[in-house]
């Protein structure tokens, strides 16, 4: 997954157990017939870019016995670990590259998908320039990404709130992280441009109340592989950030706290030249 140009190798998450918490985030099955069964005929050739685990790929390549699928991530530690854990198919292929820089040729691809790629990228309009390159004419892609995520929270903690934006804007600069991405995809397909673009919005996060155990779990887990990067880039100190974290931790397990975020699905086809 890919950031800023002076990190563009560096996926912000990347941690010990990223393979474990990115394999959980998704039902496969579910993710497959809600956003992409509609667009696979029986002579699909399709890309999954920043696959991660490949746990949506590796399900759709059993589904799909008689479809080509790739995997595409840049971190090539990950894709050893899912090649490792491939069933026997022999329809399914792992890359590892950069989206800016795909090899693959022109014309490629019927239907190209990510999945909680874009909120890491600083060039979201490069990456859809080339992954349009590698779309056939009439192709369809699939961007699904989170908006709000750390933002919309009540009731409202000022300093939290505060240590909340000076935390995103570190990293939007230096890594491209963007918890906002969500509602941009529309505009950067049509920039691009694809056509026939369509949305569907959903809820993704959220807590109210104290934490379950697992909520808990998850948050601290993503909490502590992001903030020890920030400390490299800027004057917050790691004793300081650990205690935002706890800070943060505290708030999302009050009784009376609630925070959300909206999931969007964006599709767009590429025009026939």
């Amino acid at each position: 997954m890919m950031t800023h140009r002076n990190n563009r190798s560096t996926y912000l998450m990347e941690s010990d157990n990223e393979n474990q918490r990115l394999a959980e985030k998704v039902n496969p099955e579910t993710f497959i017939q809600l956003y992409l069964a509609p667009y696979i005929t029986p002579e699909s050739r399709i890309l999954d870019i920043g696959c991660g685990p490949a746990v949506i790929t590796e399900h759709l390549a059993l589904q799909y016995s008689d479809i080509k699928i790739t995997g595409l991530d840049i971190s090539s530690s990950r894709l050893v670990e899912a090649a490792k854990n491939k069933s026997n198919t022999t329809n399914l292929s792992f890359t590892s590259a950069d989206i800016y820089q795909m090899p693959f040729n022109k014309n490629s691809f019927d239907l190209i998908f990510s999945r909680f790629l874009f909120e890491y990228l600083q060039e979201p309009l490069l990456a859809l320039s080339e992954i349009k390159r590698i779309c056939k004419p009439g192709g369809w892609v699939v961007i699904q990404d989170i908006d709000g995520q750390f933002l919309s929270t009540f009731p409202e903690d000022q300093e939290l709130l505060k240590n909340i934006s000076n935390t995103t804007n570190v990293l939007q600069e230096n890594f491209g992280f963007d918890p906002l991405v969500g509602r941009k995809l529309f505009f950067y397909l049509q920039k691009t441009p694809f056509v026939d673009i369509d949305i569907k919005l959903e809820p993704y996060h959220l807590l109210y109340g104290k934490m379950k155990q697992e909520e808990a779990s998850y948050w601290n887990s993503k909490l502590s592989s992001v903030f020890p990067k920030i400390s490299k880039y800027s004057t917050i100190d790691q004793a300081e950030l650990q205690n935002q974290i706890n800070h943060f931790m505290e708030y999302l397990d009050r009784e009376d706290s609630l925070m959300f975020s909206n999931l969007f699905t964006v599709y767009g086809r590429n025009p026939n030249e």
